[in-house]
């Protein structure tokens, strides 16, 4: 998977379609666009693409180009329109990833159910176990989870900062400075020369300071400036620089200033410790470690990481070197991008943007605490911080009164599509540091001080949400959940199995062409199409829906659980007429347990402390033969109807019937 750094700062560097762009064959814009394509000017491929497109040359080549390219420069309508109406004319599939980027483009335009649905039909057709594969899956139940928590915080009001600091281009990574201004980072035209335009990202410094750039002392004028960053003493000034490859920016590095004497000292290049020569090294930040010494995060693609994007983090020495990087393992990096860290040293947690956990768009924010390689786990700073589109570059000021983050996210400004280009926004937070003397404590408006550390969860919690959470489980209730015929564990006498549904499901899903072709056997014209459709239906709106409904109330579950209510949840499982009485509650059994090893495994384990001190019973039960309706065929030779008839398939299946706080 490609990485680029660019995906921070894009920018649109022509603005209207050639002259010639016109007179020009179908076959020459295409050459055209794959030529700005390669140069990652996307958004001049998207136009030449899109000429072509407008000359009737409709194919799936070139529609999954100008989806591509469209997505590239984060044009997210035109890029779903495109994508969908490759998908419908790629007869050969060609172009297998088109269905999973039309998925995740539409949950970057916050159409969670159509995404999780156009993802599931992606790997019922992708079989490759690769990255792809796991992203997807990923996403379904990120997906899910964003449905489940689209209530923004309405005391928090996120400031868009206008055009004092924006540019219909982009603007991204403010630095708060002293007394209450900051300065951030844009790729802009710094050429003089109307007919000879220049791109460089810069440091620039908001009004009124009169030096509107801030160019480090010893910085190379030659290369893009940006990705600031002061040591929390002020005494040093981190920055990047990237090297310039046409119109997209390839690998960086970190360099350092210091302040001395009343000046910066020029910059230096950090060692080989921090900067790996095979990898780009960028977006510094500075914090502490429990014992005070100071430690350098970054983000690099180096080898050795978790995924892409990875954070890492070098000790600073006390004669100033770097210790050798660390990676800061799998807590926080995962096998996508995780990057853009902020450490506040008041609180001591690390603020972090990824697109992998769990998150309402394309890069959401987050929090953790710790150092080195042992850090919590990620928590996601919710709506209106984050959006569905990408959310990046969380900063606070010294005294924590307010916050920065950018974003591409509706309501940016923007010189094409709406959805195109990064800006700066701001929140106050309400929760102002307050010095005195050596110790730091921080007070919340209207709220007492008190330190999280010691007292349970539950206190700060309000009756209102635990309620909210307990009704917003039982309204998901029945979670119907289904299985394929004999499965799991087909033939068996076993009570138990070591699959766990998450599995089952993906091999069910996996068979929605055989489901089809078995079902509409025998049939033509209307009939056939109708029993197709049936199918089609009985995955998406029984089969998808349940494992969704089950992401739902898992989440759901662990924070009612954190919040140290104890939890009482009862499972049924049901099976179709396909065998006799003791057979199937053997089998039921089984499918109660693959839903009991779901919760076994959910997230590593994660319910387990709570299963094991009691908080969580899972309290089951089987029923066979007996319970299934008398229109559901037992024939053994009727497969068309006892197997793969949705009748048939419905009664396959565990529920949870109930779920009660103790």
């Amino acid at each position: 998977m490609k990485i680029r750094y660019t995906i921070f700062l894009l920018v649109i560097f022509g603005l209207s379609f050639p002259a010639s762009i016109y007179s020009q064959t179908v076959l020459q814009l295409m050459k055209a666009g794959d030529k700005k394509f390669t140069n990652e000017d996307y958004y001049a491929a998207s136009l030449y693409y899109k000429g072509a497109l407008k000359k009737g040359a409709e194919n799936a080549e070139l529609n999954y180009k100008f989806a591509e390219s469209s997505r590239m420069f984060n044009d997210y309508k035109a890029a779903v329109e495109a994508y969908e109406l490759a998908i419908k004319s790629d007869s050969k599939n060609d172009y297998p990833l088109a269905g999973f980027w039309y998925g995740e483009m539409l949950k970057y335009l916050g159409r969670y159910d159509e995404a999780a649905k156009q993802l599931q039909k992606f790997r019922g057709r992708y079989h490759k176990k690769d990255y792809y594969n796991l992203k997807s899956q990923q996403e379904i139940e990120s997906c899910a989870w964003a449905k489940d928590h689209i209530k923004p915080d309405a005391s928090i009001k996120i400031e868009h900062l206008g055009s004092e600091v924006n540019t219909g281009q982009s603007e991204f990574n403010a630095i708060p400075v002293y007394p209450d201004k900051i300065q951030f980072s844009s790729l802009r035209n710094i050429s003089s020369d109307k007919k000879k335009e220049k791109y460089l990202v810069r440091i620039y410094n908001q009004a009124p300071n009169p030096e509107i750039v801030f160019i480090p002392n010893g910085a190379d004028p030659e290369l893009n400036i940006g990705n600031g960053a002061y040591s929390p003493d002020s005494k040093r000034f981190y920055f990047t620089q990237c090297q310039q490859a046409e119109h997209s920016v390839s690998r960086c590095d970190i360099y350092v200033t210091s302040y001395e004497n009343f000046k910066w000292s020029a910059a230096e290049k950090l060692s080989d410790h921090v900067n790996d020569p095979k990898a780009t090294n960028t977006q510094p930040a500075v914090g502490y470690d429990k014992s005070g010494n100071e430690v350098l995060f970054f983000v690099s693609d180096r080898i050795g990481g978790q995924g892409n994007l990875d954070i890492w983090i070098s000790k600073r020495d006390t004669d100033g070197a770097y210790e050798p990087a660390i990676n800061a393992g799998d807590k926080i990096n995962s096998p996508g991008n995780e990057v853009t860290p902020f450490y506040d040293v008041n609180n001591h947690q690390l603020f972090f943007s990824s697109d992998w956990y769990y998150g309402f768009g394309g890069y959401d924010i987050f929090e953790t605490a710790g150092e080195y390689t042992n850090w919590t786990d990620p928590k996601n700073l919710l709506q209106p911080i984050n959006s569905a589109q990408n959310d990046l570059y969380y900063t606070v000021t010294l005294d924590n009164a307010r916050a920065y983050l950018t974003s591409n996210r509706v309501g940016s400004l923007y010189v094409e599509a709406e959805t195109c280009c990064n800006d700066i926004y701001a929140y106050n937070t309400n929760k102002k540091v307050e010095k005195k003397g050596d110790t730091i404590s921080m007070a919340k408006i209207d709220t007492p001080i008190v330190h999280h550390d010691t007292i349970p969860l539950a206190l700060f919690q309000p009756r209102n949400f635990i309620d909210d959470k307990i009704k917003g489980s039982k309204q998901l209730l029945p979670v119907q959940l289904y299985f394929h015929n004999d499965e799991p564990d087909c033939c068996s006498l076993s009570d138990t199995t070591k699959l766990d549904y998450k599995e089952t499901y993906e091999a069910y899903t996996g068979l929605i062409t055989e489901y089809k072709k078995e079902y509409s056997k025998g049939l033509k014209g209307e009939e056939k199409e109708k029993a197709e459709q049936d199918i089609d239906n009985l995955f998406a709106q029984k089969v998808d829906k349940g494992f969704y409904d089950l992401v739902a109330f898992t989440g759901q579950l662990y924070t009612l659980l954190k919040t140290g209510n104890k939890m009482e949840i009862t499972i049924k499982g049901y099976c179709s007429p396909l065998n006799y009485s003791e057979y199937n509650i053997r089998l039921g059994s089984r499918r109660v347990a693959a839903l009991r090893n779901y919760f076994f495994h959910y997230r590593d384990g994660i319910f387990l402390p709570y299963l094991a001190d009691g908080s969580l019973v899972l309290k089951s039960e089987s029923l066979g033969k007996e319970t299934a309706p008398k229109n559901v065929s037992d024939n053994l030779n009727d497969k068309r109807n006892s197997v793969f008839s949705p009748a048939a398939a419905l009664e396959r299946r565990v529920e949870i019937i109930s779920v009660e706080v103790k």
